[in-house]
This record gives C-alpha cells, sequence and structure tokens, in this order.
C-alpha cells in the first residue's frame, strides 16, 4: 500500500462553475482561519472570535442572508434557507467551527502564524484548514453559488455549525433538540468523514484508489479502573500492591480483546472492493462475503488499516497513583481506558465484559460514553447523487461506503434526519493530511478547496433543486 496519492491526478471538470471566484472564496477562508475559535469548556472558552466568526458568515454571503435566516443557539449556528416545497424534507449540512489549539512548544515550526490566514498562489494557511472550517467555508460558497444561479430552492437547506465538537458536542446536541422540537426533519445530511483518498492495498487490490462515504460511526467510551490500596512500606506487599493488581486487570484485558467482527457496512465495501482484489488473504474470501465474514474480520484485524474497522478498540491512555519511592507501596492506583465501540456494539456490551475480566477487585467507573452511530443504508437519496458526483469530480476512483472510526457531530441528528453522510470533499494527498491534520502548518490547496466548493454544489444541484 502507498502513502502516496497525486490528488490532482484524480480532478476533473475544473471547469464546472466559472462563476465561482477562487480569490474571493479563498479570502473568505483565510478571514475565517484567522479566527482562534479554540473551545475550553463552557465557562473557559474566549467567545468572541466565534462572535466573529458569526458576523463574518452573515457578511460574506448575501444570498444566503437574503434568502435564509440565521440564528445563535448557545454559540452554535444555525441557517435555514426554506424551500418552495415545505413538504419536502430538508437537505442538512453539518460541520463545526472550533479548531484544536496549536500544540505549545511547536509555534516556531510553523511558517506562517497558524492563526493569520495566510494566503498565496498555492495554499491557504492556518488552524482548520482541514478541520474543518474549509467544510464550513466551503459549505457557504456552494449555497451562495446555487442560491445565485437558481434562486430559492425546493428543498429546504439547512446549515448548523456547533460550536464544540472537538470536546463535547453540546452545541450539535442543542441544534439537533431545537430541529426536533420544531418538527424538522431532513432528508440526509453531509457532515466530515474520511478526508483524504486512500490506496486500497489495505484490502488486497494495490492500486485502486478509494473514497469512502461513511455511514456510521464508532462510539465512544472512557472506563476508570480502580485498585485500592493502603500503601506501607513495601518490605511485605502481601497480596500485590494495587498497582501490581492494576497492571494485571490491564493484562487479562489485554488478553481478551473484544472479537473482530464484520458490520453489513464494511462487509459491503469489502464486496464492492471483490473484483479488484488481486492478493491475499482475501482474494479468496471476497468471492463470498456473508460466508466468510468471521475469517475476513480476523484477517483484517490482523492490517493495521483496517483493525479499527473491525474491531471494539482498547487503548490505556493513562494510569495514576504511583508510590512517591521505590519501598513505599502505592495507595489507590486507577487507570483511564478509552474504547472506540464498532456500530452494534454498546456500553453496556463493554462495561459487562471489563467487569467479568478484571475480577471484583477492580473497581469499574464509567467516566464518558457516546453510543456508536446506527447504519444507514448505502442508497437512496443523498447517497445515490453523491456517488455519482464524486465520480464526476474525481475520476479513476471507487467510492465505497464505511465507517468513521473516531467521531463526528453526525449522531447527534439521528432523532431529526434520515440518511447521515460523512465524507469531506476537499481531499489534499494522504501525507498533506497525516501532517497537517491537528499538527503543524495546517493548509489546504487553492485547487483542493475549489473541487471541494463544486462537489457540494453539484451535489445540492442533484437534491435541493
Amino acid at each position: 500500500m502507498t502513502d502516496t496519492i497525486d490528488p490532482y491526478a484524480h480532478f476533473a471538470h475544473e471547469d464546472d462553475y466559472p462563476d465561482l471566484d477562487l480569490d474571493a472564496a479563498a479570502g473568505r477562508l483565510s478571514a475565517a482561519l484567522a479566527l482562534r475559535t479554540v473551545h475550553a469548556g463552557p465557562d473557559t472558552t474566549d467567545f468572541a472570535p466565534f462572535d466573529a466568526l458569526y458576523e463574518l458568515i452573515r457578511e460574506s454571503y448575501p444570498r444566503v442572508a437574503e434568502l435564509g435566516t440565521a440564528e445563535r443557539i448557545g454559540h452554535s449556528i444555525l441557517i435555514t434557507i426554506p424551500g418552495a416545497d415545505p413538504a419536502l424534507p430538508a437537505a442538512l449540512l453539518l460541520a463545526h467551527q472550533d479548531v484544536v489549539d496549536v500544540v505549545p512548544g511547536t509555534e516556531e515550526e510553523w511558517v506562517h502564524d497558524p492563526f493569520g490566514g495566510h494566503v498565496d498562489d498555492e495554499w491557504v494557511w492556518g488552524r482548520g484548514a482541514l478541520d474543518i472550517k474549509e467544510m464550513l467555508m466551503g459549505e457557504l460558497e456552494a449555497v451562495e453559488l446555487l442560491l445565485s444561479r437558481h434562486g430559492r430552492p425546493r428543498r429546504t437547506v439547512i446549515l448548523a455549525f456547533g460550536e464544540d465538537e472537538e470536546t463535547s458536542s453540546r452545541g450539535a446536541t442543542a441544534i439537533a433538540s431545537e430541529l426536533s422540537r420544531r418538527g424538522v426533519r431532513a432528508a440526509f445530511s453531509l457532515d466530515e468523514g474520511v478526508t483524504t483518498f486512500m490506496d486500497a492495498g489495505a484490502y488486497g487490490a494495490p492500486g485502486t484508489t478509494l473514497i469512502d462515504v461513511c455511514l456510521s460511526q464508532k462510539g465512544y467510551l472512557d472506563v476508570r479502573l480502580i485498585s485500592h490500596g493502603s500503601g506501607g512500606h513495601s518490605s511485605n506487599p502481601f497480596g500485590g500492591t494495587s498497582l501490581e493488581r492494576l497492571c494485571l486487570a490491564l493484562a487479562r484485558l489485554a488478553e481478551t480483546r473484544p472479537s473482530p467482527r464484520l458490520t453489513p457496512v464494511v462487509a459491503q465495501t469489502f464486496g464492492i472492493l471483490a473484483p479488484y482484489v488481486s492478493e491475499g488473504p482475501f482474494q479468496t474470501l471476497v468471492s463470498d462475503v456473508d460466508a466468510n465474514a468471521g475469517r475476513i474480520a480476523r484477517e483484517a484485524a490482523q492490517v493495521r488499516t483496517l483493525y479499527p474497522l473491525v474491531c471494539t478498540t482498547m487503548a490505556v491512555d493513562q494510569i495514576e497513583g504511583s508510590a512517591s519511592a521505590p519501598n513505599v507501596m502505592p495507595a489507590d492506583a486507577s487507570a483511564t481506558v478509552n474504547f472506540r465501540l464498532l456500530p452494534g456494539t454498546t456500553a453496556d456490551d463493554v462495561v459487562r465484559w471489563v467487569r467479568d475480566t478484571v475480577g471484583g477487585d477492580i473497581e469499574v467507573e464509567i467516566l464518558h460514553h457516546t453510543p456508536a452511530g446506527r447504519l444507514d443504508r448505502a442508497s437512496g437519496l443523498g447517497y445515490d447523487e453523491l456517488v455519482e458526483v464524486l465520480r464526476r469530480y474525481h475520476p479513476g476512483t471507487l467510492v465505497v461506503p464505511s465507517i468513521v472510526c473516531g467521531g463526528t457531530d453526525s449522531v447527534r441528528y439521528e432523532g431529526v434526519c434520515d440518511k447521515l453522510l460523512r465524507v469531506t470533499p476537499f481531499r489534499p494527498a494522504p501525507e498533506e493530511l497525516s501532517r497537517g491534520l491537528h499538527g503543524v502548518n495546517e493548509r489546504i490547496s487553492r485547487r483542493t478547496y475549489a473541487q471541494g466548493i463544486r462537489v457540494i454544489a453539484a451535489l445540492l444541484e442533484r437534491t435541493v433543486l
């Protein structure tokens, strides 16, 4: 599998939408990137940049302002452009305003100020250029373009921009609650998902370039394991120390991790890829994905790229409570374990397994939990048009359904939306994404930004007019 894919080799129809003013669009993105919308918690966040972003949006998109209504729900943004046919369920465009902060100590490594919004002939630089202000501003650019060309759409268009996706998603939860209270129903949504192209070598199909449209997302669960101890002199560690018992409990978890499993969406991925698979171990198995689902899942769990797609994962990330000296036994010791749950696996399932595995002398405490997303179908309004558009603007690629292994705001909208689609239309090279996403010198090329706007505009033209 290669990590080097030339994204522009899969760009086409860049002459569509000649009325798209890329210089002006890049300038508006630059202005958004210059706003330090870092959410540090409801009581400690400086919300002035969020207020400034709201005003920037209201001032920058006159057709959106003329035909739509913009409002704040907390510090989140909800824009509604009523359609000519109110009986039609809406199209829901999602993104989030907040960005992660710059990692302390890396400030001098940035070529340009991470909150300067620098623009040159090729790039727009700044924190959020790939996660995910390019999506937020790009959706607005596409809607403005659509309204300028066609006027009011038949189907209502709703743009929902949460304030805290990187932390707790309370903003998206509040927006979804308000839409539900108003009786709003959306036919489909578009939210962030897998951002870059992927070579399918991990699946045994090297040379096949994939675009993932994610139809679900993994759940999130933090669990703290606590081993109680009384401390004391280490000359008599009868029964083991609290830290020793904790480590043994963690070892038992590591030895009996949840078994890999092929969800229906990932099974469909293998089914679509089957004609292209030329290498083992999947070459013979994909001839009948359903019959070989268990073996495919076990083999995929041995591949780093595919492992999180078929496993409820466990990461031991924090441990606390060691003693102050080597001849002193620790008192209470604890470890925090992060689980990412496959769709179909619940927090109760995992916690029950943890308690059964670690034994009764280890306390198990749930710290935070977000359920896994539902599994939507890879067909129907929104999905079919999105696949068509992606094939048009990114030829030489294979569009497959998948799941997001991280988290997005989409799961908060399950109660008001029939089909939740997660894919970022702004597609940089894999190495550009891995280096810049939450890292140093985050940037997006002007060409990538323009192509993503075309993808969203074309999707809307096929679904809301």
